[in-house]
């Protein structure tokens, strides 16, 4: 399941608690869990060792004679560690600590431009455009059609790409991650027509969010709240069979 930051710190299992924890960071061998899945019967153990291997992130573990939570958040785990009892406290850091983030949503429709300070929107920018949609009656009237509709996707990257520069420039240095959301063709052709976001590399996330309907300033509110949500995982133990 997928839970918001919210959510998840509601869910999360009080610090000092009897169990153990694990922190393992992208691409931790699951090896290193073993102790948090003694207790699990054969198929519990393949959905927590799948749900490792597939996060980006890594991932956080808390276990108890109840249950095994494993969390994959938002962002990056730094590195390993394990705990006799359950310890909270690394996940929470990491998920309330408040980054710098810049987010450019955008689809046929138009594009919003912010920056995210937490899962606070500062400085929005928010630009609806008219782009015809695709005409399917052929011939010349198709062909006029065509070049009126490319230069309408010509005139909306450009101004994104310009609005997306102005906004993220002054603040660069100190972004932490760059976020892109919408049709994943349509932001294909975007980056190929604006070179912008090349310069953030390893900071500009793989992860395209989804953006429903044309961007709106609402929408970056949604998307504040889909960047810090964590995929959550919880299966039971096996309870001790009676002698």
């Amino acid at each position: 399941m997928r839970l918001s930051r919210r959510q998840l710190l509601a869910r999360l299992p009080a610090d000092g608690a009897p169990g153990s924890t694990a922190y393992a960071p992208p691409g931790a061998d699951p090896a290193g869990i073993t102790p948090q899945l003694t207790r699990l019967d054969g198929t519990a153990r393949a959905a927590v060792v799948d749900a490792l291997r597939a996060s980006a992130t890594g991932a956080a573990l808390f276990a108890d004679s109840e249950r095994v939570m494993l969390v994959a958040p938002p962002f990056a785990i730094g590195s390993a560690a394990s705990f006799g009892a359950i310890n909270a406290g690394p996940l929470i850091e990491l998920l309330e600590r408040e980054r710098l983030i810049g987010v450019l949503l955008l689809r046929l429709g138009g594009f919003t431009v912010g920056l995210l300070r937490g899962e606070r929107v500062l400085d929005p920018k928010t630009d609806q455009r008219f782009v015809k949609n695709r005409h399917k009656k052929g011939g010349q009237s198709q062909r006029r059609f065509e070049r009126i509709r490319e230069k309408q996707v010509r005139e909306l990257f450009d101004e994104a790409c310009e609005v997306a520069r102005t906004k993220l420039s002054p603040h660069e240095r100190r972004l932490e991650h760059v976020y892109l959301g919408g049709d994943r063709r349509t932001l294909g052709a975007f980056r190929k027509r604006c070179d912008y976001f090349e310069r953030f590399g390893e900071r500009l996330a793989a992860r395209v969010l989804p953006v429903a309907g044309d961007p709106r300033r609402a929408s970056l509110d949604a998307a504040a709240r889909e960047i810090y949500s964590s995929d959550v995982l919880v299966v039971g133990a096996e309870r001790p069979s009676a002698k």
